[in-house]
């Protein structure tokens, strides 16, 4: 379906071409198939009452658990089992499965952690409770381990949430943390998360600096909302409650300097307005692609880390207000084939593709470093030798934002850096930016602040409103709205 959707609407978008000043006609999404209602029609499991699954026999199933030997199968009967807290599983090569899938609920708290290799859990659902510790409903410990054809559901309840004495900040609780290597997850439902905390974080132990290779693919992920608790009622302490909401989270700050090579592959992604950051990369050589996200107030973020790859997505923010489409910062990364139609967000982070300023100076070999003050990993590398192509934005209120963005000096300091870089050797092919609606620019800039630093520019085609920058090289074509046309040589 995906590869035809993206047939088409490039298509459309090109049969418009650079000849025409008149705006064009947006079909909606509900007509399309392409809005929430119908795509989750398609991509839910059915649904099954409380009612219907009788209580388990929980201290039973604990025991069994703990009591796994290497290379034997566990089969979940029909129930609930609540509480098991946490416990370790540290079998290894071992199957874990419901007995019917979907029917076997893991309620209250819990946390297993998978410390064995080779495990695998199926057909179970996380729900009616909690995580027994803050890292999570499971923490992937070992390798080679899989989540398959599970659910967690509204697992937001039973542990402690209030904000700190400190600074008023609330506890930040995962579903799913991933370390050791080869991990998957697949085939799973992720929805209704409602309070702070990454749904599912990729983390590093201590002192590791090797690649992950974990594998996230043909996952659900619906209804991730913020402030459903109220969390941003206490204004001094907002900016940083608003913070750590993302879906998917693949390393962090400190960490970011290392490899994960994590593939997030084929997932679809409905109504997750956690953050900014839906999906957030903070480490290096990681792959998103074939991934499809509907009505998202959210982004895909390259926060921290190199030579990451974004590709063959396809984003629709069908008009939602901060939806967005990936924003970029440090070096390396390659955005290609990437379709993006009507975000709406605005200012000087979200775009359809945002390029952001950074505060290292790439072009005298600047970057940043635990050991420099004011340059530390949890700031912001200046995108540098990235290329952007081939990809579609039609519609969005800024198809392409070259941010001009002065940034904070930490998330708990709010004063303002004095300088910022912008963009350095970014690269740009083959790339369509279409803005032919009212209120949609073709690219949004600020070169009296922050202008491109060599960017290169190969039979690109932009057709509507450029504002705050001009763009040289080899561009196909330009187009103003309601202005005479104006044509590059390609």
């Amino acid at each position: 379906m995906k590869k035809n959707l993206v047939a088409l609407m490039i298509a459309a978008a090109t049969m418009a071409g650079c000849s025409s000043t008149g705006s064009s006609e947006v079909t909606s999404a509900a007509e399309r198939g392409l809005d929430t209602e119908t795509l989750l029609a398609t991509n839910t499991k059915p649904f099954i009452a409380a009612s219907e699954i009788p209580q388990g026999d929980a201290e039973g199933l604990k025991s069994q658990l703990l009591n796994l030997k290497d290379g034997d199968e566990l089969i979940i009967p029909v129930g609930q089992y609540e509480d098991l807290g946490q416990f370790d599983i540290t079998a290894s090569n071992v199957t874990i499965k419901a007995e019917e899938a979907g029917k076997a609920w893991l309620t209250g708290l819990v946390q297993i952690n998978l410390r064995g290799n080779n495990i695998k859990l199926e057909g179970v659902v996380f729900t009616d409770g909690g995580p027994a510790e803050r890292m999570g409903g499971i923490i992937f410990r070992g390798n080679d381990n899989q989540l398959v054809n599970s659910t967690f559901y509204y697992f937001n309840d039973r542990y402690a949430y209030e904000p700190d004495d400190r600074r008023s900040e609330y506890p930040k609780t995962l579903w799913i943390a991933m370390y050791g290597k080869n991990n998957q997850l697949v085939n799973n439902t992720f929805e209704g998360k409602h309070k702070r905390g990454t749904l599912i974080g990729v983390q590093k132990a201590k002192g590791d600096e090797t690649a992950d290779h974990h594998l996230i693919k043909g996952n659900l992920f619906y209804n991730q909302k913020h402030n459903q608790y109220n969390e941003f009622d206490i204004a001094e302490a907002k900016r940083y409650n608003s913070n750590s909401w993302e879906a998917i989270r693949l390393g962090d700050s400190k960490s970011s300097i290392y490899p994960s090579e994590t593939t997030i592959e084929g997932n679809l992604f409905l109504q997750s307005d956690g953050e900014t950051e839906l999906i957030s990369l903070k480490s290096a050589g990681n792959v998103v692609r074939n991934n499809t996200l509907i009505d998202n107030a959210s982004m895909i973020s390259l926060r921290h880390g190199v030579n990451n790859t974004v590709e063959n997505n396809v984003i629709l923010g069908n008009g939602k207000r901060f939806s967005g489409g990936i924003r970029l910062y440090d070096a390396g990364h390659v955005i290609r084939n990437n379709y993006i139609e009507r975000v709406m967000g605005t200012g000087d982070v979200r775009g359809g593709i945002a390029i952001n300023t950074g505060i290292t100076d790439v072009a005298n070999g600047e970057t940043l470093s635990q050991d420099v003050k004011g340059k530390e990993l949890n700031k912001q590398a200046t995108p540098y030798n990235v290329t952007i192509e081939n990809n579609s934005i039609i519609d969005s209120r800024q198809n392409f934002l070259y941010s001009d963005k002065r940034h904070r000096v930490s998330l708990y300091d709010n004063s303002k850096v004095t300088t910022v870089f912008a963009g350095t050797d970014v690269t740009f092919r083959n790339n369509i930016s279409y803005a032919g609606v009212s209120n949609s620019l073709a690219l949004k800039g600020n070169d009296s602040i922050a202008a491109l630093v060599n960017p290169t520019y190969d039979n690109d085609i932009y057709y509507g409103p450029v504002t705050g920058t001009e763009l040289h090289g080899k561009v196909c074509c330009i187009a103003t709205l309601n202005l005479p046309q104006r044509r590059m040589v390609c």
